[in-house]
């Protein structure tokens, strides 16, 4: 029985990972949370991050796929892999910070890939920010941060710990007013 487990569950990462490596355009055609993929926002090392569209209501969203190595490696027990993740998305669903990016859906798809669908900010990142127009006055970045902290002192009051926290991953948002959201994910 625990062989036939363990087989199971190799196989079923090795199937993850091989279908993690096709091409973008396969990627594309397939749907997650409802969520069709239009294009390719960005990668790093959790995984890629998807320009998508609703198929029914035609709302915009930014899909997630997490590569299913990450978790894998962490814990070695793929069910309890999948329960933390799940209880992680949920917790994350549940925050109402004007600064965090809202989680309107996330998963295990079809294919083996753990997703979170979120608000697709219009925005530019901060690293980016910086780099276009220089550094912020004080009380600029005094604001900027103030922003940044109320997002993860709701995330941490969650049970949440962001375990990356770069400059790049804080978008301002100028159709919000200049408010900075924030995507908090702790994965």
């Amino acid at each position: 029985e625990f062989r036939r487990v363990l087989f199971r569950s190799a196989a079923s990462t090795l199937l993850g990972r091989l279908i993690y490596r096709l091409g973008s355009e396969v990627k594309a055609a397939r749907e997650y949370g409802g969520y069709q993929l239009v294009s390719l926002l960005g990668s790093g090392g959790m995984g890629e991050v998807w320009k998508a569209r609703h198929h029914l209501i035609g709302r915009q969203a930014a899909v997630k796929l997490i590569r299913p190595d990450l978790f894998e490696s962490q814990s070695g027990d793929v069910l309890a892999a999948l329960r933390r993740f799940e209880r992680e998305a949920s917790a994350t669903a549940s925050l109402h910070s004007p600064h965090t990016v809202s989680l309107y859906n996330y998963g295990l798809s079809e294919d083996g890939l753990l997703y979170y669908v979120m608000e697709l900010l219009d925005g530019l990142d901060l690293e980016t920010l910086v780099s276009r127009h220089g550094p912020m006055p004080a009380a600029r970045a005094i604001h900027v941060l103030t922003q940044v902290c109320d997002s993860l002192a709701e995330a941490h009051n969650a049970g949440l710990i962001h375990r990356d926290v770069r400059s790049e991953e804080h978008t301002s948002e100028l159709q919000s007013r200049g408010l900075i959201s924030y995507a908090v994910f702790c994965l």
